[in-house]
């Protein structure tokens, strides 16, 4: 495994970025924020009566923790050829980079620790035929979700797909995954928790229909469009050396392209949602970057970080100082 493209020194230098950002967001930024957050059945994060400071405590140290936890993952099932901390940084770094995410509790962080947790159930039976408990468990996790955030809903089939291409998935193990999904309501309604009046169906906007009411936020949809390209860019031109490589290796980069599809087609279809799919989004891109170092050997690396990282500042500054199209 190649070691050393950024190292220990060029993680820490993501997390003070992603630190002083963040709490530059909080304690001066006023950027526009975004209302799409809803819950099937609960109040969704941003509507949780949390203490700003503990909020944003909270979230932080979420996304330090899920980008440190990505490093022992690759350890885990080395998904990336390498043993360096490009992964952790440049997940970091990202939400650190994004007003809408890295200064209060919001879905985005949550969802992509649900997807983290999902991927590593799914990566731990490849090629299993006993993967019912696994599967109950995905699908439990996104029900769950679910309640809170109707965004967890799109990355149901996601998973489906994913199951078929680590090759987990039986008849026994889809029965799992579907009473997974059924399991949390059916607890919630039985025992009274959730009353069935308090279900409520979210209001669509697609990116096209609605972006003429959506240049106050220009910015933040350049930077998610700028990122997905990107991503989309990476992923093909890694998967030249993914498919002369590995087995398990691309199939296990395939589920995690998979889910920034699925992410990117949910940010499509529900634009007023988009800043939960944000970090999830981050994840994919992170993913493939790291791959772009472990993979090739990239001329002038320095150079391209450094325009890499300035980029993403200017994305912050331009949204932290309100710079929006005018209406």
């Amino acid at each position: 495994m190649r070691s050393g493209m950024i190292g220990n020194k060029g993680l820490m230098l993501a997390i003070m970025l992603a630190c002083a950002m963040s709490a530059i967001e909080f304690f001066i930024g006023t950027p526009q924020r975004l209302e799409g957050e809803l819950g099937i059945c609960f109040p969704s994060p941003n509507l949780w009566t949390i203490n700003p400071l503990v909020s944003w405590i909270v979230n932080l140290g979420l996304i330090l923790i899920l980008g440190l936890s990505l490093h022992l993952f690759n350890k885990t099932y080395n998904f990336i050829s390498s043993s360096d901390t490009v992964l952790p940084a440049a997940f970091i770094f990202l939400c650190g980079s994004n007003p809408w995410i890295d200064s209060v509790l919001t879905s985005s962080v949550i969802l992509m620790g649900a997807n983290f947790a999902c991927l590593h159930f799914l990566f731990g039976c490849y090629r299993s035929n006993k993967s019912t408990q696994q599967m109950f468990i995905v699908g439990s996790i996104l029900a769950l979700g679910s309640m809170f955030q109707y965004a967890f809903v799109f990355f149901i089939p996601a998973y489906l797909i994913i199951a078929m291409v680590l090759k987990c998935m039986n008849i026994k193990s889809l029965l799992a995954y579907i009473m997974g999904v059924v399991a949390p309501y059916w607890i919630g309604i039985g025992i009274g928790l959730i009353p069935l009046d308090s279900f409520s169906m979210p209001t669509f906007t697609n990116l096209f229909d609605g972006f003429g009411s959506k240049q106050t936020i220009f910015v933040g949809l350049l930077n998610c469009a700028v990122t997905i390209i990107l991503s989309t860019m990476l992923a093909l031109y890694n998967a030249v050396k993914l498919y002369a490589g590995n087995t398990r290796r691309r199939l296990l980069n395939n589920s995690i392209i998979i889910l920034g599809i699925a992410s990117a087609i949910s940010i499509v279809c529900d634009v007023d949602n988009i800043q939960v799919y944000m970090a999830t989004v981050y994840l994919v891109a992170g993913v493939q970057l790291a791959n772009l170092f472990a993979l090739r050997q990239v001329r002038h690396t320095h150079t391209f970080i450094f325009f890499f990282v300035m980029l993403y500042i200017a994305s912050y500054v331009l949204m932290e100082t309100g710079f929006y199209l005018p209406a």
